[in-house]
C-alpha cells in the first residue's frame, strides 16, 4: 500500500506550497512539490540496500521560486523549443513569448513549471491540478491539466491528462535531473541506452533542422549501452554534452525509450513513455547549487517545434476531448 503523507513548506499567492511523499512498501519514496508539480526526490537502494537520492534537488524552497533550470519541474504546455516563437493552427499565428533568444523554450514564462497545483490523494495516486488560461504564453485556449503521481516497487508513474476549449498544443514532460549514484560529482561516467536507431539533426540554438537521421557511426548511437562522456569525445559540435531528440517507435503505446545505469551503486532506470520520444540533456548548463553534468535529464515528449515541421507527429488536443499520456522510471539493481 502506497503511503503519502504532506506538510506546508511556503505560502505564495495565497496558495500553500506543499512537499508531498509517497513511500512504498519496501521503504523506498519520492517527494514532490505542488508549485511546478516538481520532483524533489527518489530515494531508493543501491546493491547493499542503501538507499540514497538519485534526482538532483534544491536546499530550501526559495531555490525553486527562483530556479533557472526547471529542476525536477513539470513542463507545459509545451516542453522544448518553438523556432521563432510563433506557430500556425488553423490558419492563425500564435506568437509566444521569446525565452531562449529569438524563440520560446519550456513555453516561455507563465509554464506549468511556475504554477501552484491544487492536490488531491485519489487512492494510490496524488493527482496536481492547474488552469493554464487562454493566451497565457501566447497558446490558445483555457486548458485543464492533472499531473497523477503513484510509486509502487520502485516505479514512478506519471500520468499527464488535459483538455481544453479549443484546439491547441499539449507537450508535457519531466524534467528531473538524474545521477544514479546518489552522491554529488558527474553522472558522465553513466552508460545510456537509447531505443532509437535514429535522431532529430539540430542548429545551434537546438532547433531541429527537420531531418531524421541515422545514429549508426555517430557521437548519437547509444543503440546499446555506452559510457556517456566516451561518446561525447566523439562530437564535433560546440556543445560538451547532449541536447538530443531520438524518435522511437511504439504508436502512442507505453513502450521502453531509453535505460540508465551506474555501475558503482548497481543501480538502473529504465524510461518508458506513450510519448513518441526522448530527449536526452546532459545538464550543460546546470549552475549556481549544481554543476554542469551533475545530473542527466531523459525526457519523454514530442519532437522539438513540432508545430512547424508537418511531417512531425501532433501533438495537438481537440476541444472537449481529453488525452492522455503516459510516463515511467522504473528503478532498479544491476
Amino acid at each position: 500500500m502506497l503511503q503519502i503523507t504532506r506538510k506546508a513548506v511556503a505560502r505564495r499567492s495565497g496558495k500553500d506550497i506543499m512537499l508531498f511523499r509517497l513511500t512504498d512498501k519496501s521503504g523506498a519514496f519520492v517527494e514532490l512539490l505542488n508549485y511546478g508539480a516538481t520532483l524533489v526526490s527518489a530515494f531508493v537502494p543501491d546493491r547493499k540496500g542503501r538507499f540514497a537520492n538519485v534526482i538532483l534537488n534544491y536546499p530550501n524552497i526559495e531555490d525553486y521560486l527562483s530556479d533557472t533550470c526547471y529542476l525536477g519541474s513539470t513542463i507545459g504546455r509545451f516542453a522544448n523549443r518553438i523556432g521563432n516563437a510563433q506557430f500556425t493552427l488553423d490558419g492563425k499565428t500564435f506568437h509566444l513569448d521569446r525565452n531562449d533568444g529569438e524563440n520560446c523554450n519550456h513555453s516561455g514564462y507563465s509554464g506549468f513549471h511556475q504554477k501552484i497545483f491544487d492536490a488531491e490523494v485519489q487512492g494510490d495516486e496524488l493527482a496536481l491540478t492547474a488552469y493554464s488560461p487562454d493566451g497565457e504564453g501566447g497558446f490558445p485556449g483555457n486548458m485543464k491539466v492533472t499531473v497523477c503521481f503513484s510509486f509502487r516497487n520502485h516505479l514512478l508513474t506519471i500520468r499527464y491528462r488535459a483538455s481544453a476549449d479549443c484546439e491547441t498544443l499539449f507537450n508535457p514532460a519531466c524534467h528531473a535531473y538524474f545521477n544514479l549514484s546518489g552522491q554529488k560529482g558527474s553522472a558522465f561516467q553513466h552508460e545510456l541506452h537509447v531505443n532509437a536507431s535514429e535522431y532529430l539533426e539540430a542548429d545551434n540554438h537546438f532547433l531541429p533542422t527537420g531531418k531524421i537521421l541515422p545514429v549508426s557511426g555517430t557521437a548519437f548511437d547509444f543503440t546499446q549501452y555506452r559510457i556517456i562522456e566516451q561518446m561525447a569525445a566523439l562530437k564535433h559540435d560546440a556543445l560538451t554534452g547532449y541536447n538530443a531528440y531520438y524518435p522511437v517507435p511504439g504508436n502512442d503505446t507505453v513502450r521502453r525509450l531509453a535505460s540508465l545505469k551506474e555501475a558503482g551503486s548497481g543501480r538502473t532506470m529504465t524510461v518508458c513513455s506513450s510519448m513518441p520520444g526522448v530527449l536526452f540533456y546532459s545538464g550543460d548548463y546546470l549552475c549556481g547549487e549544481h554543476q554542469p553534468f551533475e545530473g542527466l535529464c531523459l525526457e519523454a515528449q514530442f519532437f522539438p517545434d513540432t508545430p512547424n515541421h508537418a511531417h512531425f507527429p501532433s501533438c495537438n488536443i481537440l476541444p472537449g476531448k481529453q488525452i492522455e499520456h503516459v510516463t515511467c522510471f522504473q528503478f532498479e539493481i544491476l
